[in-house]
């Protein structure tokens, strides 16, 4: 059965607007552009499609809840921060040793986070690894090697980051206290660009103007070296 004109016309003009309708340029077609993605998913507009929520990660065509002490990413469900995995099939577990309290090294027990890193203005430090190279060196989730330091040591990431968050006041009292609500959905540390030495570890900071933020975020996020959403990265100065 064919359309009668005035129908086919509809079609034919929601069908040459669909690739615009984000831009809410064919306000006759419907579509709700807030509600555009299935569940437990987010609109990602620098990717331009829908990417899990953060406690979530995709298996087959749906997001799924990760299991306890997982967070989402985009290779899937990881551990949290301060937890890793014995093998690699097997549960989170915290990560033994690493992160405990010190005061100096004699304080950390177990001889694979024998380091006692002491924050500047804290009294407490905490148990980690010293002499990375890499963040591929660290054992827990979100710890990255800061190698501006030396020694170099694998630097614990900054309470509350990523938390899930729907706004920043799900990330109020953390050091990660903003909520980017863009792509990620979780709670990120901003406000870098006064000083990037902020981003812990091997994190850079990265100015961008589409947020009207700065935001610390990991190297692989880069793409050959510049920031996402044509971002500018702030370099870290030499001390």
């Amino acid at each position: 059965m064919s359309l009668n004109p005035p129908l086919a016309r509809a079609a034919r003009s929601c069908a040459l607007f669909a690739p615009l309708i984000w831009l809410g340029l064919a306000p006759a077609c419907l579509v709700d552009l807030d509600d555009r993605c299935g569940d437990n998913q987010h609109y990602d507009a620098d990717q331009a499609s829908c990417l899990c929520d953060a406690a979530y990660a995709l298996q087959g065509a749906e997001c799924v809840a990760c299991p306890e002490h997982e967070v989402g990413s985009p290779s899937g469900c990881v551990c949290e921060p301060g937890y890793t995995r014995p093998d690699p099939e097997a549960a989170c577990e915290m990560a033994g040793g690493l992160g405990d309290e010190c005061q100096e090294d004699a304080d950390c027990e177990d001889p694979q986070f024998s380091h006692c890193q002491l924050p500047s203005g804290e009294e407490a430090g905490y148990c980690t690894i010293a002499d990375c190279s890499t963040s591929e060196d660290c054992q827990g989730e979100d710890y990255a090697c800061n190698t501006r330091q030396s020694p170099s040591f694998c630097e614990r990431p900054p309470t509350g980051l990523g938390k899930a968050c729907s706004s920043s006041d799900d990330c109020a009292g953390f050091e990660a206290a903003y909520c980017e609500t863009v792509s990620a959905g979780s709670c990120v540390v901003n406000d870098c660009k006064a000083d990037p030495g902020k981003c812990h570890g091997d994190w850079v900071c990265c100015d961008i103007g589409l947020l009207s933020q700065s935001l610390c975020i990991p190297p692989g996020e880069l793409s050959d070296g510049q920031c996402p959403a044509g971002g500018t990265l702030v370099p870290v100065e030499e001390p």
